[in-house]
């Protein structure tokens, strides 16, 4: 049965309190994380645990009131999402129940990244037109830590946390570091703009901007190491790559045709293009040679979409799976299935190797939360508003 969580502002100091206590003196059963978009900084998508096989049950739900595109992130017993109006909320992951929440006053960052102490978040715009900044939050306590803006009040996105450093990218100018324990910049770099999450492998920063071009940086003074540029004059990208082996794999769309692409991760040199037969927004996951992405079928027109298998030694399409609305989340791989959601209300698992579905959920509206596995359990946001907890 579904447990609506609702918690009047009159009982929430005593809630925090109280499942804060219980959380630090008792050994959580869930100890399983989950602390970044994509699972690793590879961006891979691929999680360690196992989710439900067969047909699942609701663990618990939270309704935040606004959409939740964010993927949650699971540590240390607390579950941690963004909505759509700046809410950010802290959760017991045992059953849902509110810890802390706070308002950002705009739009954040569509990710949120957390280690041991802060959790980071983005802000995008506000209607007050007050500009943006990232803002690191006490993961714990839910009070801000430090603080991080731009004279340029160009929207920061999404963050990366690395060897005590944060990489952000703002909407307009520049991709930045910065020192994870005060918000201080260390280096900025200039790109086309920025609306995804930065890829670190090998020592090696890596970045897909809105023109496309693929930056690899070091990510100890910001020094380029190399740039790929596709050819292509679309000024359109919301895809994050992902990274195997010695390669990059992105996403590259085009007026026409789009196309996945294979670069060298070394020198940035193209290794291969397998063209795509539909444009997406979805973010590139990876599992043994094989490239999972969603697409948006044939548009509004044909108002469904697909998640696409293919093999990245010769560029097969391996199978792929319709829905009936856009597929534009990242899809979580765990053991032998993948789990995506779309815009048709349901969240699916389907087997990885075949593409025959296991079991869908549906949900209140469309889902674009890549979900994240933890413990058994699976964890998407939906543009109804709610976070949904599987198991």
């Amino acid at each position: 049965m579904a447990i609506e969580n609702k918690v009047s502002q009159s009982k929430i100091m005593f809630i925090n309190f109280l499942s804060y206590f219980i959380l630090m003196t008792a050994a959580p059963a869930l100890q399983a994380d989950s602390i970044m978009f994509q699972a690793n900084l590879e961006r891979n998508g691929v999680y360690e645990a196992e989710g439900p096989k067969s047909e699942p049950v609701l663990a618990w739900t939270f309704d935040a009131g606004a959409a939740v595109f964010s993927t949650p992130l699971v540590y240390s017993g607390i579950v941690y999402f963004v909505d759509i109006d700046g809410g950010v909320y802290a959760l017991n992951q045992s059953d849902g129940t509110l810890l802390w929440e706070r308002s950002l006053g705009g739009q954040p960052s569509f990710q949120i990244a957390i280690d041991e102490d802060v959790l980071l978040v983005g802000r995008l715009f506000s209607e007050e037109g007050d500009g943006s900044y990232l803002i690191a939050i006490d993961r714990k306590s839910g009070e801000e830590r430090w603080k991080f803006e731009t004279n340029d009040r160009s929207g920061m996105d999404s963050p990366t946390i690395y060897n005590d450093m944060v990489f952000l990218a703002s909407m307009s100018n520049f991709i930045f570091s910065l020192d994870l324990a005060d918000g201080k910049e260390i280096w900025r770099h200039p790109i086309s703009g920025g609306d995804r999450q930065p890829l670190i492998s090998n020592g090696v920063l890596y970045f897909q901007d809105v023109s496309q071009t693929i930056y690899a940086l070091s990510p100890e003074s910001g020094e380029l190491q190399w740039s790929f540029t596709p050819p292509t004059d679309r000024q359109w990208h919301f895809s994050t790559p992902a990274i195997g082996g010695e390669y990059i794999y992105a996403l590259i769309s085009g007026e026409e045709s789009s196309v996945l692409s294979k670069i060298n991760k070394i020198n940035g040199e193209l290794v291969s293009e397998f063209p795509i037969d539909y444009s997406s927004m979805s973010s590139v996951s990876l599992a043994e040679n094989v490239a999972f992405f969603g697409d948006d079928g044939e548009g509004h027109a044909g108002a469904h979409g697909n998640m696409n298998a293919i093999n990245v030694k010769n560029g097969e399409l391996l199978w792929r799976f319709e829905t009936e609305g856009f597929v534009r989340g990242g899809a979580a791989i765990s053991g032998d299935i993948v789990y995506f959601g779309s815009h048709d209300h349901y969240l699916y698992a389907v087997d990885r190797h075949t593409g025959e579905m296991k079991w869908r959920y549906e949900t209140g509206a469309g889902i674009a939360s890549a979900p994240a596995v933890v413990d058994g359990r699976v964890y998407f946001g939906s543009i109804d508003g709610h976070v949904y907890v599987l198991e």
